[in-house]
């Protein structure tokens, strides 16, 4: 019995130890979260926004030259932030 609980205690121990963290270094990670489609943020997506959507950009709200290329839509798309 003893033997039992310690060798279910080492695989356990070496399932914990191998599972895949790779501290957010991983090169195919999602670029993208949402919540519930009523607030969506991509970054580093600098592509074009819709004709359907109020699309704001933050060089339009102030000044600064390091922009990320993240993109976050509001409502299902009806208003776009974008910091590019």
């Amino acid at each position: 019995m003893r033997n039992k609980v310690i060798t279910l205690l080492v695989i356990s121990a070496a399932a914990l130890c191998m599972t895949g963290c790779d501290r957010g270094t991983a090169q195919m990670g999602p670029k993208e979260a949402h919540l519930l489609g009523a607030v969506k943020l991509e970054k580093e997506n600098y592509t074009s926004t819709g004709p359907t959507t109020a699309a704001v950009s933050t060089d339009e709200l102030y000044k600064r030259k390091n922009f990320s290329g993240d993109k976050v839509t509001f409502l299902w798309g009806l208003v776009t932030l974008k910091d590019y």
